[in-house]
């Protein structure tokens, strides 16, 4: 048996699932009771203050926090009915045919395989369901109880926190495997690529500089 961890964002769908997500809900529920933030976020963008803080602290996230913000005081209820409806509306019609294939295979082939994403739980963990992942991880939007703070539970599913997340689950399940393989389309996963036995980067239309600076396998997607 082999240990199989996925990326999700760009690497088995096509886009960036989290801040679309958010997007997705403020578009149904016509949610504009915090639409002061998005121009907030405008702002700090335009005068390059998101660009220094992301540059001196690349794992704060900042624009993604301020998008989180928006959704504050939605339902736990609607998150979870949204979260199902953009499973079937938007991350099932944006797979990426190449790295379906190649979930299929290992899930067919009784692999051990684990989504770890910096999206967000509630449809992610429908995609690891649906998909008889043996588990998943991602970032969590923390609530009172009944509604949304706005705020992440615990720290954002991303960089160094993938593998911390992945080896406390190892240590807690005692796993036996013959090899580990990480499927990643972006450097910020390198802690991971760099973890495992085989670390496979996921490029778009054309190959990327830093899998090869690292001797990372490659697959390339059109």
């Amino acid at each position: 048996m082999q240990l199989v961890i996925f990326d999700f964002c760009e690497t088995l769908v096509s886009f960036q699932s989290a801040d679309s997500f958010v997007d997705y809900i403020i578009k149904k529920e016509k949610y504009r009771k915090y639409k002061w933030i998005h121009y907030l976020d405008k702002i700090l963008s335009k005068f390059r203050v998101l660009a220094v803080v992301n540059k001196l602290f690349p794992e704060l996230n900042p624009s993604k926090r301020l998008k989180l913000l928006q959704i504050k005081g939605i339902s736990n209820e609607k998150i979870n009915q949204y979260a199902m409806i953009f499973y079937k509306e938007k991350v099932m019609d944006n797979l990426i045919p190449a790295l379906y294939e190649q979930l299929q295979l290992h899930l067919s082939n009784n692999d051990h395989v684990l989504i770890i994403s910096g999206g967000y739980a509630p449809y992610l963990k429908i995609f690891a369901e649906q998909h008889q992942a043996k588990a998943y991880f991602a970032t969590e939007m923390a609530d009172d109880g009944k509604k949304l703070t706005g705020l992440f539970l615990g720290k954002d599913c991303l960089y160094g926190q993938k593998v911390v997340l992945l080896e406390k689950y190892l240590k807690s399940h005692h796993l036996l495997y013959s090899k580990s393989i990480v499927y990643s389309d972006s450097s910020s996963d390198l802690p991971l690529l760099e973890w495992a036995d085989e670390g496979i980067v996921v490029s778009k239309n054309k190959s990327q500089s830093w899998a090869h600076d690292h001797k990372l396998k490659e697959i390339i997607h059109y």
